[in-house]
């Protein structure tokens, strides 16, 4: 229902924080400044080791929130496809992700969030 095609440039896309997530946990979160701006779209990367992303739940500036199901293993250096915010543009406080180990001998993964403006 949020997946969007992967069409913008990558020279659009603005890296809005990222997080090294260990294994030993299942939930983490990027807190990102509202001075970054308001977004239309996000996508997060996986570097380091593959990764099984559940969920990312987003929180907005204005006390709102959505949550973005995605149930997908992740290798790493891969990126996800785009996600459109609800009511967009908005501002984004925080983004809390929600992973599971991907099978392996891997200690932690480097998740980072990039946020287009349309």
């Amino acid at each position: 229902m949020s997946l969007i095609s992967v069409g913008a440039v990558a020279g659009d896309w603005k890296k809005l924080g990222e997080r090294r997530v260990s294994f030993g946990n299942d939930t983490d979160t990027i807190h990102v400044s509202a001075l970054k701006g308001k977004y239309d779209k996000i996508s997060i990367r996986v570097e380091d080791a593959p990764i099984f992303m559940k969920k990312i739940k987003v929180f907005f500036g204005n006390g709102g929130t959505q949550v973005i199901t995605i149930n997908k293993r992740f290798e790493a250096g891969k990126q996800s496809l785009d996600f459109k915010l609800l009511s967009a543009p908005r501002v984004i406080n925080k983004v809390e992700l929600s992973y599971r180990k991907a099978m392996g001998t891997y200690k932690s993964a480097e998740v980072k969030l990039y946020g287009l403006k349309d």
